[in-house]
């Protein structure tokens, strides 16, 4: 249950910047400012094995965070 919903906040962050451009950035900028480390790992751990419900920019996000190989 904790993961689905920091997928959907996750989501709700990259959805939610204005500037399409630049949210994967501001998505990473983001979570790195109020998610704790556990939160964001719990987040990779899951786009890792699951990543269809994770969007793209965040995906992109979570490579930015140099989480990702």
């Amino acid at each position: 249950m904790r993961t689905h919903r920091l997928v959907e906040m996750a989501n709700q962050i990259a959805m939610s910047i204005p500037d399409r451009g630049h949210a994967a950035e501001l998505t990473a900028a983001h979570l790195r400012s109020f998610w704790t480390p556990a939160m964001i790992a719990e987040l990779d751990a899951h786009a890792r094995e699951n990543g269809p419900d994770v969007s793209a920019e965040v995906h992109d996000a979570l490579s930015i965070l140099s989480l990702r190989a």
